[in-house]
């Protein structure tokens, strides 16, 4: 069990020569995390707006606390995002600006257009679906040891992730409550930022399609396979069920000890904390 929220101001720097393909020479995993790196300079700062416009609705003093170190985690989220994509090597992919325009002005025109309800519902639907996501590839310690300095903003940001899963949930409970929209739009929300993620790794593949990857054997003979293994719907399954139930709470999900060790290996690499 996670103890508690920190921001934490990390110290990662990105070499300038990156290649787009840096998992292990495989080009989908790869493209599948730099589409996610993509996402969230645009994703995040519609998360802080909503939230941030939620606050003065909020009376509960603890869900308050909760979303001032949500929108202060995730600040600290999308900058390093947005540091990573501007130092990765994409040339080649001329279209990717037009993707991410097209993602920009869909979180803008639901600030400006959609409901606070729609938009704390949105943000809902898309923490319960990362904390399923996370929770299956983290668990119970995370990553492994000497991790490049991308795969260490990915443990450092999937911590914070598990640390704040409740507070989106307890936001959108305290102001509205209503079960059945919460489930509507949460799934939509789902499909919407998924599918960008997939059409944007399905271009990037058509211009540097994945390449037959040779075997490296390990010390027990075993195919070395990269860092962060797959993450299939079927293997999401049981808890994506979970978070559609009526009774579904984030509170009752338990997450490993070992990621409150990664937690606190991060709050001790940190520049800053609070």
């Amino acid at each position: 069990m996670l103890e508690k929220m920190t921001v934490r101001k990390m110290p990662f720097e990105f070499p300038t020569d990156i290649d787009a393909v840096f998992v292990d020479g495989d080009h989908k995993r790869s493209f599948s995390f730099i589409a996610g790196s993509l996402l969230l300079p645009h994703l995040e700062p519609y998360l802080i707006r909503s939230m941030k416009a939620a606050e003065k609705h909020v009376t509960d003093p603890v869900v308050a606390a909760g979303l001032d170190k949500f929108v202060r985690q995730e600040a600290q989220h999308y900058q390093m995002h947005k540091k990573f994509n501007e130092t990765i090597r994409l040339n080649g992919f001329p279209k990717l600006e037009a993707f991410e325009k097209e993602l920009s002005d869909d979180y803008h025109r639901f600030t400006n257009t959609k409901s606070l309800k729609f938009n704390l519902a949105y943000a809902e639907g898309f923490e319960a679906l990362t904390m399923n996501a996370v929770k299956h590839m983290m668990e119970p310690n995370g990553f492994g040891d000497d991790l490049p300095p991308f795969m260490q903003m990915v443990e450092w940001h999937f911590v914070e992730e598990l640390e704040h899963r409740t507070v989106a949930f307890d936001v959108y409970d305290h102001v509205f409550g209503d079960y059945l929209y919460r489930l509507f739009v949460g799934s939509w929300a789902q499909w919407h930022f998924t599918s960008w993620i997939r059409r944007v790794q399905a271009y990037m593949l058509k211009l540097r399609p994945q390449q037959k990857r040779e075997k490296s054997e390990t010390k027990n003979g075993e195919e070395k396979l990269a860092t962060v293994q797959p993450t299939s719907v079927g293997s999401l399954m049981p808890g994506l069920l979970r978070i559609y139930l009526p009774n579904y709470t984030p509170h009752d999900v338990e997450i490993s000890a070992g990621i409150q060790t990664l937690a606190e290996k991060y709050t001790k690499l940190a520049l800053e904390t609070s």
